[in-house]
């Protein structure tokens, strides 16, 4: 199964052409669990807190991780649902 994903995480990354490199848009759309933003409604309920809390970087989603991580207490009931819904 490992095997099978790196495969298909392979050949997903090879067929990116540079222009879709520069849109930062997969060839097509990947399931939520394997986007770093999760789907529209997990960003609905975390934009607001992302903004709040972690402006500085909000346009990077691992340190956008880390923020929402260390300022767990402080993230409204929706954004720590999505966390907990991903096991973050």
């Amino acid at each position: 199964m490992a095997r099978s994903l790196l495969l298909l995480a392979i050949l997903m990354v090879s067929s990116i052409t540079p222009s879709q490199a520069q849109n930062n848009n997969p060839p097509f759309p990947l399931p939520p669990f394997l986007t770093p933003r999760g789907t529209p409604e997990d960003q609905r309920n975390c934009r607001p807190d992302a903004i709040r809390l972690c402006k500085e970087v909000a346009d990077n989603d691992d340190q956008v991780l880390r923020c929402f991580q260390a300022r767990r207490a402080e993230l409204s009931a929706p954004c720590r649902g999505v966390l907990e819904k991903y096991g973050k």
